[in-house]
C-alpha cells in the first residue's frame, strides 16, 4: 500500500499540465471528445502509477527517471490532444510550450521548498516536490488558467496563421532551453539558478502576453476599419439619395405633365411603361436604414444591399441611441447575426426574409433577429453547430455574440421552430 501511494503521489505532479493544456480549447471540445480526453487523461495517470509503484517496490525510482517521466507523459498527451482536437496544430504546439514551462516553473519551487524542508531519502524528496507542485497549481490555477486562456483561447477562430507561424516555438525553445541548462540529474538548483530559471519563465510569458495583446489590438482596428467602409457606404447612400429626392422633387412637374399628356391622349401603353420603368428604377434602390446609431445603420444598410442582391426581404424596425453598449460590440452582435441569418436564407428556395426589430424598457435591451431557413439545424443541447466549419464545432459568429451578451449582463437565445429561425439578445444597457 505504501508503494501505490507513492505512486499515486507521483502521478499526482501530471496533473497541472493535463488541466493547463485542456483549458484554452476546452470550448472547442464536444461531449464525445471530451469523453476521449478524460478516458485518455485517465489511463495515462493510471498506467503511470502502476509503473511508479513497481518502481518504488524495486527501488529503481531516480531524479532522471522522475524528470523524464514528467517530459514524456506531457508529449504522450500532447499527443492524444492533438489527435483528438483537430485542426491546431501549431496552436496545441505553442499550449504545449507554455504548459511545459509553467509546469517547470513550478516544480523547481517545489523542489527548493522540499530541500528547505528537508527530506530522508530522494523518493520521500520527489513525494514533497509533487505534492507541494500540486499544491502550487491549486493556490494559483485561476491565474494560471486565465494566462492560457488570454495567450490562446481568443485566437482559435481567427484565421491569422502569420500570427501561430511567428509564436508557436517560442515557449518550446525557452523550456527547452531552460531544462537543457541544468540537467536532468540534479535535483535542486541553486538559488541563483532558480532565479534564472524563473526570469526566464516570466520574460516568456510576458512576451506571449504582449504579442496575444498586440495581435488582438490589430484584430480590433482592422474590425472597426471595416465598420468605417460600412459607415462609409451608408453615408454615400445617404448622400445619394438626398440627391435623387432633390432630383425627383425638381422633375415632378415634369412628370406630371408627362402622364396628364398621356391620359389627355388616351395613351394606357406609353402609361404602363411609364409605370414600368419608374417600378424598375424604383426596384434597383435599397432602402435606408436609420436607428439612430451610425455604426449600426453602416452594418445595416451594408446587409441591406445583400439581401437585395440575392432576392431576401429585409426589414428593420428599432431605435439603437441612447445605448450604454460600445458600438463595436453591438455592431459585432448585428454583423454576425445577419450573416448567419443571410446564409441561413441562400438555402431557402422560396419565402426568404430577413426581419431586425429592437426594443428598450428601463435597462434591459432586447435585440431580435428572425429569418426563414432550409429547418435543418445542426444542435447538440445549447450549442448550435455551424454548417461552415468542422462537425461538431459550435460557429464563431454565435460564440462571440454569446461573449458579448455576458459582458454586459445579458443572455442569448436561439430557437427554431419549422422554417423560421430567432435569434433574441438580451442586454444591461445602461
Amino acid at each position: 500500500m505504501r508503494y501505490l501511494w507513492i505512486g499515486l503521489c507521483y502521478s499526482m505532479a501530471h496533473v497541472p499540465s493535463l488541466v493547463l493544456r485542456y483549458v484554452p480549447f476546452a470550448e472547442k471540445v464536444n461531449a464525445r471528445q471530451k469523453k476521449q480526453l478524460m478516458g485518455c487523461y485517465a489511463a495515462g495517470l493510471l498506467l503511470s502509477t502502476l509503473l511508479y509503484w513497481e518502481l518504488a517496490r524495486e527501488d529503481h525510482i531516480s531524479i532522471a527517471f522522475y524528470k523524464m517521466n514528467l517530459l514524456l507523459f506531457c508529449i504522450l498527451m500532447g499527443i492524444v490532444n492533438l489527435v483528438v482536437i483537430r485542426g491546431y496544430v501549431k496552436e496545441q504546439l505553442f499550449t504545449f510550450g507554455l504548459t511545459a514551462l509553467l509546469v517547470l516553473m513550478m516544480y523547481a519551487i517545489a523542489a527548493y521548498l522540499a530541500e528547505q524542508i528537508g527530506y530522508a531519502d530522494i523518493s520521500q524528496a520527489l513525494v514533497l516536490e509533487s505534492l507541494i507542485g500540486v499544491l502550487l497549481y491549486a493556490l494559483c490555477h485561476r491565474k494560471l488558467n486565465g494566462l492560457m486562456r488570454m495567450t490562446v483561447t481568443p485566437f482559435l477562430d481567427i484565421k491569422g496563421h502569420d500570427y501561430w507561424h511567428m509564436i508557436w516555438f517560442i515557449p518550446i525553445a525557452m523550456f527547452l532551453g531552460s531544462m537543457f541548462a541544468f540537467g536532468i540529474n540534479g535535483y535542486t538548483a541553486t538559488p541563483l539558478q532558480l532565479i534564472s530559471r524563473m526570469l526566464i519563465g516570466v520574460a516568456t510569458v510576458l512576451m506571449c502576453q504582449n504579442i496575444a495583446r498586440d495581435y488582438r489590438r490589430i484584430q480590433e482596428q482592422k474590425q472597426m476599419m471595416e465598420q468605417i467602409e460600412q459607415q462609409r457606404g451608408y453615408y454615400y447612400a445617404l448622400t445619394e439619395s438626398v440627391r435623387q429626392e432633390r432630383e425627383a422633387r425638381h422633375n415632378f412637374k415634369h412628370q406630371l405633365a408627362a402622364v396628364r399628356s398621356c391620359l389627355e391622349d388616351g395613351s394606357t401603353e406609353e402609361l404602363e411603361q411609364y409605370y414600368e420603368d419608374a417600378k424598375q428604377k424604383l426596384a434597383g434602390v435599397t432602402d435606408i436604414p436609420y436607428t439612430g446609431n451610425a455604426a449600426a445603420d453602416g452594418v445595416l444598410y451594408h446587409y441591406a444591399q445583400i439581401a437585395r442582391e440575392n432576392g431576401v426581404t429585409f426589414s428593420v424596425c428599432c431605435r439603437l441611441d441612447g445605448l450604454a453598449i460600445s458600438d463595436m460590440d453591438l455592431s459585432c452582435i448585428l454583423g454576425n447575426a445577419l450573416d448567419n441569418a443571410m446564409t441561413a436564407c441562400k438555402g431557402c428556395e422560396t419565402d426568404r426574409y430577413i426581419r431586425v426589430a429592437a426594443e428598450q424598457d428601463g435597462e434591459c435591451f432586447l435585440l431580435t433577429v428572425d429569418n426563414s431557413f432550409d429547418g435543418v439545424l445542426l444542435q447538440d443541447g445549447k450549442k448550435i453547430f455551424s454548417r461552415k466549419r468542422k462537425e461538431g464545432e459550435e460557429g464563431i459568429g454565435i460564440r462571440s455574440m454569446r461573449q458579448i451578451c455576458e459582458k454586459y449582463g445579458g443572455t442569448c437565445r436561439f430557437e427554431a421552430a419549422g422554417n423560421r429561425f430567432e435569434a433574441s439578445f438580451l442586454l444591461m444597457s445602461r
